[in-house]
């Protein structure tokens, strides 16, 4: 099969060490609503008795969303009178129930008379208790200003129960847990509007099955390398496909390669290959599914700029 030429200079920036035996892939999902022509948003205060700081937190998390270190939304408050593409709305509420409840300990009723330590007879008892039921509901909705049409709107919905009585006490106050849930239905829905960038280790595969004595040698040299060099790793992997034919583990690894560098069409075709000859390893349609989801953040970020009018 044809080789592709994996690396370039630009690549040198990936060899910083990572975890042991895994190489370091960068990249963007992208938002998951149709917000690729709302270049301008503004958050409205949400409905509830905490709507106006969940609104206000994401407005932050809104404005603070890059791609490409670009900023992603030009905020507009809405209270300026000043052109917006899209408008989020919504509401948030808690709710808190409290409801007595029993529970069975045991309790010593004839202590050991050599050893004060030592029970010599237990029954059970009912001690008093109460539960707590706190249930959260927020939803988001984007409405595009142009059109009135509704972009996006998302319910979500969490609820969390605890029990504590004279000998436990509860985990986290109300206070607490409502804040904590808030924040997380900021980012939820931040993750939707806006791409999100991420990191991640994968595994590289280490097997030499296929591969000659003194190819094994290198592969393996290479797997280590990974260590304290991923770009030199990958280049130890390249080479070793002027010698000999990609077995699935060289495949794959050489996939992991391209896909780090940027080279989603050669990352594709070796991982393909490794599918072809046989392998069912989970992390190559991971793989795949990553490269579909970049290949949209950076089309969906090139028809931004040009909205944009930018470069």
């Amino acid at each position: 099969m044809l080789v592709r030429p994996l690396f370039s200079a630009t690549l040198l920036c990936l060899a910083a060490p990572a975890a042991a035996e895994t190489l370091t892939i960068h990249g963007s999902d992208p938002a998951s609503a149709n917000v690729n022509d709302l270049l301008r948003l503004s958050v409205e205060r949400f409905e509830g008795e905490d709507g106006a700081a969940l609104a206000q937190h994401l407005e932050a998390e809104l404005g603070a969303a890059q791609f490409g270190g670009r900023p992603y939304y030009r905020i507009v408050a809405p209270e300026s009178g000043a052109p917006t593409d899209g408008l989020v709305t919504g509401t948030t509420r808690a709710s808190v129930d409290e409801v007595p409840v029993t529970e069975k300990r045991k309790r010593c009723v004839e202590d050991d008379p050599v050893d004060k330590k030592k029970c010599l007879k237990e029954i059970e008892v009912d001690i008093r208790c109460r539960r707590r039921t706190i249930t959260i509901a927020t939803t988001a909705r984007l409405v595009a200003i142009g059109d009135g049409s509704i972009r996006y709107t998302r319910p979500l919905n969490t609820r969390d129960q605890q029990v504590w009585c004279p000998d436990r006490s509860a985990s986290r106050s109300v206070e607490d847990y409502i804040s904590s849930t808030q924040r997380d239905h900021v980012r939820a829905i931040r993750g939707d509007l806006a791409p999100r960038d991420y990191s991640l280790d994968v595994r590289v595969e280490e097997s030499t099955k296929g591969l000659a004595k003194p190819a094994q040698a290198a592969f393996k040299s290479a797997v280590r390398l990974t260590k304290s060099d991923q770009v030199a790793a990958c280049a130890a992997w390249t080479a070793l496909t002027r010698d000999v034919e990609p077995t699935v583990a060289l495949a794959f690894n050489l996939g992991l390669c391209a896909e780090m560098q940027g080279d989603f069409t050669a990352a594709t075709d070796w991982y393909g290959e490794a599918q072809r000859q046989g392998s069912r390893s989970t992390a190559i349609p991971e793989g795949l599914a990553r490269i579909d989801r970049n290949r949209r953040a950076l089309s969906d970020w090139d028809a931004r700029k040009r909205l944009m009018g930018a470069d």
